[in-house]
């Protein structure tokens, strides 16, 4: 294709190659010499859960920190000179970055004294695990993500890091990422796509080694070959590489619109995202010289890699290898991790849809069409290729991601499981939270007094967390006062409250009991569960001695009117009537997330039983002191007591929808009025809510360990990255992806 006169302009600049491909400008060229150090500090996200590296670049500029959305690549390009010039002449913040940067390199280069080299002791080991994921939520300035699934994946990714295991992720770079939500005087959410700019982001072009461009790889769709780059964002010792298919000088403009938006398009749309997730990615992989010894595929968008590993058996790895053999062989490396039991999170294609984007694919490996849909049919002759089905029967590992779900998934997949007969291997491993992107700066400074520097070393281990029972109610309490307070002060700081009709001070009260509700808006989750009788909801909000407010946040996919409506309800009974004692927090992302969690004092969670697979929301509330109050659904199920928090526990339970939301709210009610009321308002002498806090301290110190990410992946370590370790070594001989990309440089089966 031609260079337009906008993109010859570029050129010259030396903005694009030849090619039309973009390239970034040096941001570290206009630093002074000796504040070079924060270059390498903004560009590795090692800084999303090292606070005080964050702390640095609050301090160069607090407001404009904030205003960038906590970008640092952003705000040393936007920083003038007089304040370079200022930072420079100040020795002590000149010895803070040179320090902080030799801090960052003993962690990246840290080789012996790792969890992973502990455990399996072998340096040489030739071990990379590629780990597959549709959205990836590492921090709120890189919008590569829509809400649980991709937070996960971004905590997964931070662990591994943390832990030393060689990971890769691999998923798509969005250029209009997930949407900005705004809100209309009617209540109604808006969608708006702004654009992410490389440029301005702590994202690299991934270079291709010989020529030293843009790398490129091509995938067939229908008739043309459309191109694909990847960016590299560093993430600690690992890579996540972001897959682009913008490249209007290579691909044509339908084709650079592919990876435009997440979860966005239509059903072409979604085929042609995921053929470029799992074609792409292998093949960007492999021309990055990696060998990964497992593929982990995070939901079934990214099932489509097991065919590229199949094609790459027959065409490069053994020639001559029939399609039945190649698969066994890929399965052998295969690990597929269900996420939810609801149909609507499960991508299903007809089999005309597979026909036209996939028959090429049959030719070329040798094998008929209906051979390879029978692989994604749950049932024979069905009408759709369902990529959950097809991951489960190509992978020789499949896990569900808590104790509950497992039991859910093995009936939602019993034909296939019984099948291929996967009942006893069908595991849980209990999805966790990476503590350090998460816990408060106020709380971790209690811990750092009262723990130890172990409890940032060794977040999953339950001895170090169990001497939080040995802090001062009165400490706790003033830690926890604080972050209501600091939350507040956020909400009326930062969000426009028209229509409320009362003055932003009356915005919430720091002195009443607080109630978080913030996930994304499926109406499976039922958000508007606590009005289903609002005189009785309002007598509590209304309540003069103990008062009780709610601080919601959640976005709902473009195309559900019924989570839409929720919000609307929700916003017209805050504005009509709770008074300042509800609000709606548009734009739900990572930074909302972050102050609700360490800022509330209950954290509500209400979905419909048992169609939360795991959820980790509340999990983020327990470094933090804050309560929970859920269904007996997902995590909870396995993690609650009387001691820790309360559930919603109706006496009876019915098929209809209706009466079982009718059931869930009445006993919601009850436990509010008879126990989480009277207990937050039974205070001491001293003003401190003495039963409360002990239940905060066993809290944090009974589940915090048990549920955090670096827990959950050394038990799929142990369990499925190398557990076949040395067959798949012996089946994917050749280079280690890590050293090649240099990116900064079991669980027990239910009873």
């Amino acid at each position: 294709m031609d260079l337009d006169k906008g993109q010859e302009e570029k050129q010259q600049q030396g903005l694009i190659n030849a090619s039309g491909v973009a390239h970034l400008r040096d941001p570290s060229a206009k630093l002074p010499e000796n504040l070079q150090a924060l270059q390498p500090l903004s560009r590795n996200l090692y800084w999303v859960w090292n606070r005080r590296i964050r702390k640095i670049f609050e301090e160069i500029d607090l407001a404009a920190w904030d205003g960038l959305g906590h970008n640092p690549v952003l705000l040393l390009q936007r920083i003038g000179a007089a304040r370079l010039a200022e930072l420079s002449s100040n020795q002590e913040f000149v010895s803070k970055a040179a320090h902080l940067y030799e801090v960052q390199r003993q962690y990246l280069h840290e080789k012996e004294n790792t969890w992973y080299q502990k455990t399996f002791g072998i340096l040489e080991r030739n071990e990379l695990v590629a780990y597959f994921s549709a959205e990836f939520g590492l921090t709120e300035c890189l919008r590569t993500y829509s809400g649980g699934l991709g937070i996960l994946s971004g905590d997964h990714l931070k662990a591994a890091s943390d832990l030393g295991i060689p990971m890769v992720g691999i998923g798509l770079f969005y250029k209009r990422g997930y949407f900005t939500q705004q809100i209309n005087q009617e209540g109604w959410q808006i969608e708006t796509y702004p654009e992410n700019n490389p440029s301005e982001l702590p994202v690299e072009s991934v270079m291709d080694r010989n020529s030293n461009e843009p790398l490129i790889v091509s995938i067939p769709i229908e008739e043309r070959q459309v191109r694909v780059r990847a960016w590299k964002a560093s993430v600690g010792r690992n890579t996540l590489l972001l897959l682009d298919t913008n490249l209007p000088g290579l691909n044509s403009k339908e084709d650079c619109e592919i990876t435009a938006e997440l979860y966005g398009g239509d059903i072409h749309t979604r085929i042609k995202q995921e053929m470029i997730l799992g074609f792409g990615g292998a093949k960007i992989i492999r021309a990055l010289g990696m060998r990964p010894s497992m593929f982990h595929m995070n939901e079934g968008h990214a099932a489509f890699v097991i065919l590229e590993r199949i094609r790459e058996i027959i065409e490069e790895e053994k020639p001559g290898t029939s399609f039945a053999d190649a698969a066994e062989t890929a399965k052998v490396s295969n690990l597929f991790t269900t996420h939810t039991p609801v149909a609507a999170g499960i991508d299903v294609f007809g089999n005309i849809l597979i026909e036209r984007y996939l028959s090429w694919y049959c030719k070329k490996i040798g094998i008929g069409l209906k051979e390879l849909l029978e692989l994604g049919h749950e049932y024979p002759d069905s009408s759709g290729f369902n990529m959950a089905v097809f991951a489960i029967r190509m992978s020789v590992h499949v896990n569900a991601v808590s104790k509950l779900h497992r039991r859910v998934a093995s009936k939602l997949w019993k034909y296939v499981i019984d099948d291929l007969d996967l009942q006893k291997n069908l595991r849980s491993v209990t999805n966790g939270i990476h503590v350090l992107s998460w816990v408060s700066n106020a709380y971790a400074d209690l811990y750092d007094q009262f723990l130890g520097s172990a409890w940032k070393d060794d977040t999953s281990n339950p001895e170090v967390w169990a001497e939080a029972k040995n802090i001062p109610n009165e400490l706790i309490w003033e830690t926890h006062v604080s972050q209501k307070r600091t939350l507040i002060e956020f909400i009326r700081t930062n969000f426009f409250f028209e229509g409320y009709n009362i003055p932003v001070e009356q915005i919430l009260d720091p002195t009443a009991l607080t109630i978080g509700f913030a996930r994304r808006f499926a109406t499976y989750k039922r958000a508007s569960l606590i009005l289903n009788d609002k005189e009785r909801l309002l007598r509590l909000l209304r309540d003069k001695n103990r008062p009780i407010q709610f601080v919601f946040a959640g976005k709902a996919h473009p195309r559900d009117h019924e989570a839409k409506k929720l919000i609307q309800e929700i916003l017209n009974f805050a504005k009509n009537e709770a008074r300042g004692r509800i609000v709606f927090l548009p734009d739900y992302d990572i930074s909302i997330a972050r102050q609700m969690v360490q800022g509330v004092d209950v954290w509500l969670n209400n979905p419909e039983r048992p169609l939360e697979a795991c959820g980790t929301s509340g999990m983020k509330a327990l470094p933090n002191g804050v309560l929970n109050f859920s269904i007996l659904d997902g995590w909870w199920d396995e993690a609650h007591s009387s001691e820790n928090g309360w559930t919603i526990n109706p006496l009876e339970h019915f098929e209809d929808h209706n009466k079982q939301s009718k059931a869930d709210a009445d006993a919601l009610y009850f436990t509010l009025e008879n126990e989480i009321i009277p207990e937050f308002y039974n205070r001491s002498v001293n003003g401190i809510p003495e039963s409360w806090v002990e239940k905060m301290k066993h809290s944090i110190s009974t589940l915090t360990s048990k549920f955090t990410t670096s827990r959950m992946v050394e038990e799929y370590a142990r369990n499925f990255y190398f557990e076949h370790g040395q067959i798949a070594e012996t089946l994917n001989k050749g280079e280690q992806g890590a050293n090649v990309l240099d990116s900064a440089s079991p669980n027990n089966w239910d009873k």
